[in-house]
């Protein structure tokens, strides 16, 4: 029986090593990526994961800013004061906001919160009812 020598197996291993790496540099050669970062994060945000920092939203003078654009819905509204700790039940907002057929008077824009405010007076400040 032959002995195998440590130079043979170094030597094989280079080799392998060497030849994965061509083999691979010809595969990935005409590769191009079907997404970009842009595109992965409007994909993300669209499934509702958001980017480091976005809930923390909080002006240099403690008030809490919220952004409500102009494709937001009655229902993404109330999530964003939900999670931004404004609101406990997002339902019951909804429901106040149509009773008072106020769903149409909120406009796009920042608007800014205290904390302290009950569901009336969020409303009053998102329709613009008081400062």
């Amino acid at each position: 029986m032959t002995r195998i020598h440590g130079k043979s197996i170094l030597l094989g291993m280079g080799f392998g090593t060497i030849f994965t790496a061509l083999i691979g540099c010809i595969f990935f050669l005409g590769y191009t990526p079907d997404m970009d970062e842009a595109k992965v994060k409007t994909l993300a945000k669209k499934y509702g994961m958001i980017e480091p920092g976005e809930l923390a939203q909080i002006s240099v003078n403690g008030r809490i800013s919220i952004e409500v654009e102009e494709s937001d819905t009655l229902a993404e509204i109330a999530k964003k004061l939900n999670d931004m700790g404004l609101l406990t039940e997002t339902m019951q907002f909804q429901l106040k906001v149509l009773n008072q057929k106020a769903e149409g008077k909120i406009l796009p824009g920042v608007y800014e919160f205290t904390g302290n405010e009950d569901e009336q007076e969020i409303i009053d400040i998102l329709t613009g009812v008081s400062p």
